[in-house]
């Protein structure tokens, strides 16, 4: 089976991609696809990221694939007080990627059906694919009764909100900032046991929430992808957003911390 991912790679982002790679032989994929896009960083810091990131996996890894999309214009920040420096936590020193890289048209010429979908930044790219095929789609992004935080909206509706409402017309569950604010998930105030990079990352991410003196910590990307692993911790519900569009919301119901799942 196989997984695209579209990640605009912050320090959550990178929670996520371990998080697949990680389990990846369990999870039945013997292919993925990394799509950077802009969004927590522009296009090419994204790209950067990401081939950074692959490198140092020290960990075995599937067929591995990145996609070029910095060819195409696409709304970005660059969120350093929430990523760090290098917009993915400081944490990762340069390395040679020797993994292939694609450009965006040559690799969307070639996309064919049977693939998962995961979208942990703004939907810009994401119509392409979905305009190609159905399938499984599951994203990081959507509010509808949490305190937003972009300019009335969660960061990945609101710095696109057109791709968005385009995507979530299609078949798909959305990991909104409803379902991350839980405080079973907040991190701000849990301990972290040292551990593998995943654990790394998630210490990181509580260490900046401190210094913007963020309430509360949560490794938003992460939580889509313990979504996408693991369905049966989660209720589904339909509610519309401010902009109407219709979404299908999961709802976190274990019991059981962030810290507690974060090796599951």
């Amino acid at each position: 089976m196989k997984l695209v991912m579209f990640c605009d790679y912050g320090l959550d982002d990178a929670a996520a991609t371990v998080d697949v790679m990680t389990h990846w032989r369990e999870d039945g994929y013997n292919q993925i696809d990394i799509v950077p896009v802009g969004g927590n960083v522009p296009t090419e810091i994204a790209l950067r990221n990401a081939k950074k990131l692959i490198a140092n996996l020290c960990m075995p890894l599937p067929c591995i694939r990145i996609v070029d999309t910095t060819d195409y214009p696409q709304p970005s920040e660059f969120l350093q007080t929430i990523h760090g420096m290098d917009g993915m936590g400081d944490l990762f020193p340069d390395r040679a990627c020797n993994v292939p890289v694609l450009k965006f048209c040559d690799w969307l010429k070639e996309l064919e059906s049977g693939f998962v979908l995961f979208s942990s930044g703004p939907m810009t790219m994401v119509p392409y694919a979905l305009e190609k095929h159905p399938c499984r789609f599951i994203f990081m992004g959507g509010n509808i009764a949490e305190t937003p935080n972009y300019h009335g909206y969660e960061f990945n509706h609101g710095i696109n909100p057109k791709a968005f409402a385009e995507c979530v017309r299609c078949p798909h569950v959305a990991i909104t900032m409803d379902t991350c604010r839980n405080e079973l998930l907040n991190i701000q105030h849990r301990e972290i046991p040292a551990g593998n990079l995943l654990h790394m990352i998630a210490c990181r991410d509580k260490e900046l929430s401190f210094v913007r003196k963020e309430n509360g910590c949560y490794t938003w990307d992460d939580i889509a992808v313990k979504y996408m692993r693991h369905p049966e911790w989660f209720s589904l519900y339909e509610a519309y957003d401010r902009d109407c569009n219709l979404l299908t919301v999961a709802k976190y119901m274990r019991c059981e911390t962030y810290v507690e799942i974060l090796d599951k």
